[in-house]
């Protein structure tokens, strides 16, 4: 598909197409466009082609990304060597990843190469590759800012950039500065083997990314891997639109001085800074300000015309060989091919099933079994003296609550106090907490009287079973005694933050069509803060790879009890009750809306049911399969 995007503005001029695959990520589209405008206002034509590369022609150079266009198409819309031979390779990616081996060899057989990092062109250098280092500068339309401090800023803290573990590590700690103030964070994680397209309604880009960043006072930058780089697309477009720029320490930042248009901090050192920055907004104003006036008056994109230009005349210079007979192609065949999904993680269970596998079933089957065995055996000791379910009401009576915690406790004495701790500071009011004590021997019962006693202004009902009958039994009793229409589970070893419940009633308000709500949440464990949980955001056909949405979610009751509650199935004991959830509510045509804050804290343990769902989940897919189709729908 070929359209013009200008008239050409002399007789003849060169014509330059930016050429781009439609499945390729919409940012780099954008490095694109602001390349092709430098070029228009130095008189060339620009056009656009998607898919292929238009037959090649004495008057046309191809601009274009060779790691995002080659991958997502078929060979037959490759380049040929003679249109390649009249292509500028833009290289975008940091040495050591896959991305920028791709990109080097293509740029080894162009016509002319780019490089928007001046780290990566030194290193294409070292390799006998050619070109230009083409940095990236002020672009108009990705300012929507306009340089006035009085526009408001809602959101402290943002980040935008491919999952890694490093970089969750980092958010993690930086949740403290966040979550103990009234403060509020952005959080956009991407999957990077997964392209965002334009079209992609989560992934933010153009006009929604530059408003974004015009609403948020501080970006956070982190690397990829220890290899430092300057992010300069991320950098630049952050400065646009006044919001201040905190890196981890990167070479190649000229003209931008650390201190004075952005700031600059060891791995290490992040959390704290970014504290320290947010409370000081006479220093974001100056830094802001500083940075804008460079980029605006000092880094225009036109400085870097000559480079660009100098590779698109190199690559104007190769031949184009006199045209072949008629009836034989003279031009790739666009075939655009969509994104390979990856393999759900089901059929990994049917079709490749491991020496181990036999092992792994026995030994979940093994403990569960010996679970189900345990409780039959406190029953029968028990007999008829066995202790019937009581109920008992703790602190005030709230008359109609907005939001119902429920929380379920099973011999967890030491943490569970800090659970319950964590609801009554929380800041929403008119919340009520449902505990479910399900037949603990240690003194979890005592912890929670305790916390009722230090708070008393926390409605508590205390449901205490005679018999031990599971999570996911423990949870519905928990269901039936809730009398508000948003409930939010909780573990005893979990905790919520202040502001946490209050975030996702408001995401339910604002999408009535959302069965249910979920945030980012916190990992950590007795050394502190770990990674990230619930960064990916709702999409019914992830659930066939498996579970990416905690427990700790904030539901709709009648959602809820419309998907049946928690199974009972023991299929499913050991952790993945939850997912079960997830799943039927999915098949049920239900969604859910992610907030992209910080919301709670999960804590992890070796001990904890994960570990033992992890060991075999042959018999969940395979129950998960017979009842739900959503799973097996492409």
């Amino acid at each position: 598909m070929l359209r013009a995007m200008s008239h050409r503005s002399a007789p003849d001029p060169l014509r330059v197409c930016l050429v781009s695959a439609s499945g390729q990520n919409v940012f780099f589209s954008e490095i694109l466009e602001a390349l092709g405008g430098t070029l228009r206002d130095r008189g060339l034509a620009i056009e656009e082609s998607v898919d292929c590369f238009p037959e090649a022609a004495d008057d046309l150079v191809y601009l274009f990304v060779p790691h995002e266009y080659e991958p997502m198409v078929e060979v037959l819309a490759h380049p040929s060597d003679v249109q390649l031979s009249r292509s500028v390779a833009v290289c975008t990616e940091q040495p050591g990843t896959r991305w920028f081996e791709t990109a080097c060899g293509v740029a080894a057989r162009a016509g002319g190469v780019v490089d928007i990092n001046a780290l990566g062109m030194r290193e294409m250098r070292s390799r006998g590759i050619e070109g230009a280092h083409v940095p990236l500068g002020y672009v108009p339309s990705w300012d929507a800012w306009g340089g006035s401090d009085d526009r408001e800023r809602p959101i402290d803290l943002t980040f935008l950039g491919a999952y890694t573990e490093r970089r969750a590590h980092s958010l993690a700690a930086c949740a403290p500065a966040l979550t103990l103030t009234e403060r509020r964070a952005s959080i956009h994680l991407t999957e990077s083997a997964q392209p965002h397209t334009a079209g992609n309604g989560y992934f933010l880009s153009g006009a929604r990314k530059w408003r974004h960043l015009a609403d948020s006072k501080v970006l956070l930058n982190v690397h990829q891997q220890e290899l430092a780089y300057m992010e300069w697309h991320r950098i630049v477009g952050a400065i646009a639109n006044g919001c201040v720029v905190l890196s981890e320490q990167s070479p190649e930042t000229e003209p931008l001085v650390p201190g004075e248009h952005f700031i600059s901090a060891c791995y290490r050192d992040l959390p704290n800074v970014l504290e320290a920055l947010l409370a000081e907004p006479e220093r974001l104003s100056q830094i802001r300000q500083a940075a804008y006036a460079l980029l605006r008056g000092e880094m225009p994109m036109a400085n870097s015309a000559e480079g660009l230009l100098s590779e698109v005349e190199r690559a104007a210079g190769n031949e184009v060989p006199p045209k072949r007979p008629v009836g034989v192609a003279s031009a790739t065949v666009p075939m655009p091919v969509p994104p390979s999904a990856r393999t759900p993680e089901w059929e990994a269970y049917v079709t490749h099933t491991g020496e181990t596998l036999p092992m792994r079933m026995a030994l979940k089957h093994l403990v569960v079994g010996m679970k189900g065995i345990e409780r039959r055996l406190d029953a029968l000791a028990a007999d008829k003296d066995t202790e019937p379910d009581t109920v008992e009401h703790l602190g005030p009576e709230l008359e109609s609550p907005r939001v119902s915690v429920l929380l379920t406790v099973h011999n967890y004495a030491d943490h569970v106090g800090a659970a319950l701790r964590s609801v009554a500071v929380c800041e929403l009011p008119n919340v009520e907490v449902v505990a479910v004590d399900d037949a603990s021997t240690d003194g979890s019962v005592g912890a929670i009287r305790a916390v009722c006693d230090e708070c008393p202004w926390l409605p508590v009902t205390l449901v205490r079973r005679g018999l031990n009958q599971g999570l996911p039994a423990a949870r519905n009793l928990a269901l039936e005694h809730a009398r508000a229409e948003l409930v939010f589970i909780l573990d005893a070893d979990n905790a919520v933050l202040p502001q946490g419940p209050s975030k996702l009633a408001d995401a339910l308000d604002e999408n009535p069509d959302a069965a249910f709500a979920y945030g980012v949440i916190e990992t950590f464990d007795v050394n502190g803060p770990v990674a990230l949980m619930n960064w990916h955001h709702w999409d019914p056909a992830r659930l066939r790879h498996g579970n990416y949405i905690d427990a700790m979610a904030m539901i709709r009751r009648s959602a809820l009890e419309a998907a049946g509650g928690y199974s009972t199935d023991t299929v499913f004991a050991g952790g993945w009750e939850d997912f079960a959830l997830w799943v039927a509510m999915a098949d049920a045509g239900m969604s859910g809306v992610r907030v992209p804050d910080f919301v709670a804290r999960y804590r992890v343990s070796p001990h904890s049911m994960i570990s033992l769902s992890n060991v075999d989940s042959t018999a969940v897919w395979s129950a998960l399969l017979r009842k739900h189709r959503v799973l097996t729908q492409s």
